[in-house]
C-alpha cells in the first residue's frame, strides 16, 4: 500500500464519520410567526359624524281673551314637518366582557340646522323654528363578532331651539333649551386596528317647558306643550385609543 493510498483512505474515513455524526444531529426549524393580534373593542374612542334629521314639531297652547275674568279660551294646536342636518363629534369608552358582550358610554355634541316652518296659524301670520345645537348622552350595548359590532343605544337628548316669526299679533323670537330621550340602534366595523366606521338610526323626543305670558292687548296665553320628534340617520368614523396614555400623548408606564 502506497503512501498516497493511505492518505486517500484516511480522508474517506473522516468524511464517512462526519456524515454519520451529521445524520445523528437534531434538525432545528425556525419558530412559526406569531399569530396576528386579535382586535379588541376595549378602550376610548373619538370621532366625527354627519346626519340627516327630519321629523315633526308639535305645539299646543290656549289663549284667554277679555281678561280680567277670562271667559273665552281659544286653543291652538299646530304640527308641521322638520328637516335638516347635524354635524358634530363624539367620544366615549367601551368595555368588553369575556362572552363577547360590549358595553359602552358615548357623549356627543352637534351643530344643527333642522328647520320647521308653519305657513299659517289660527291667528294668521306664520312662525318658524330652528334646532341650532344638539347633544346626546347615551349608553351602548352590543355583541362583538370580531371587527363587526351591532349595538342598541339609548339615553338623554337635549338641544337649543329658536322659534321666531309672528303668530298674529304675538311675536315669537326666543331661544330655549329642550330635553328628552333618545333610542336607536347601529352597526360599527373596524376597517383598521384603530379606525372604525359606523351607521346608526336614532329617534329623539324633546319637550319644551310649559309657559304663561301676556297676549297683547287683552288676555294671556299659556303653552301646554312643545314637542320636537326627530329621526336621525347617521354615518361616522371613530379613532380607537386603547389606553389613557395614548389618549393624552404620554407613553405607557410599565411596572
Amino acid at each position: 500500500m502506497t503512501f498516497k493510498t493511505c492518505i486517500v483512505g484516511a480522508f474517506a474515513s473522516v468524511l464517512a464519520v462526519s456524515a454519520v455524526s451529521a445524520a445523528d444531529l437534531p434538525i432545528y426549524k425556525a419558530p412559526p410567526p406569531p399569530p396576528p393580534p386579535v382586535f379588541s373593542w376595549e378602550g376610548f374612542h373619538i370621532g366625527i359624524s354627519g346626519s340627516y334629521a327630519g321629523g315633526v314639531s308639535s305645539q299646543y297652547s290656549q289663549t284667554y281673551l277679555l281678561s280680567p275674568g277670562p271667559f273665552l279660551a281659544i286653543p291652538t294646536s299646530t304640527s308641521f314637518g322638520t328637516s335638516g342636518y347635524l354635524v358634530g363629534y363624539q367620544n366615549g369608552y367601551n368595555w368588553v366582557f369575556a362572552n363577547g358582550l360590549v358595553a359602552g358610554y358615548e357623549s356627543e355634541f352637534n351643530y344643527a340646522d333642522v328647520r320647521v316652518t308653519n305657513a299659517g296659524s289660527y291667528f294668521g301670520g306664520g312662525a318658524s323654528s330652528r334646532l341650532q345645537w344638539f347633544g346626546m348622552e347615551r349608553l351602548r350595548f352590543g355583541y362583538a363578532f370580531g371587527r363587526f359590532l351591532p349595538y342598541i343605544t339609548g339615553g338623554l337628548a337635549y338641544g337649543k331651539v329658536r322659534p321666531y316669526g309672528q303668530q298674529g299679533v304675538f311675536p315669537v323670537n326666543q331661544s330655549v333649551w329642550q330635553g328628552g330621550f333618545a333610542i336607536g340602534a347601529g352597526i360599527e366595523y373596524a376597517i383598521l386596528d384603530n379606525w372604525t366606521v359606523k351607521a346608526e338610526y336614532i329617534f329623539t323626543r324633546m319637550k319644551g317647558a310649559s309657559s304663561a305670558n301676556l297676549a297683547f292687548p287683552i288676555g294671556y296665553r299659556t303653552g301646554t306643550g312643545n314637542y320636537l320628534d326627530t329621526n336621525i340617520a347617521r354615518i361616522g368614523v371613530n379613532y380607537q385609543v386603547k389606553s389613557i396614555g395614548a389618549l393624552i400623548g404620554m407613553p405607557e408606564l410599565g411596572l
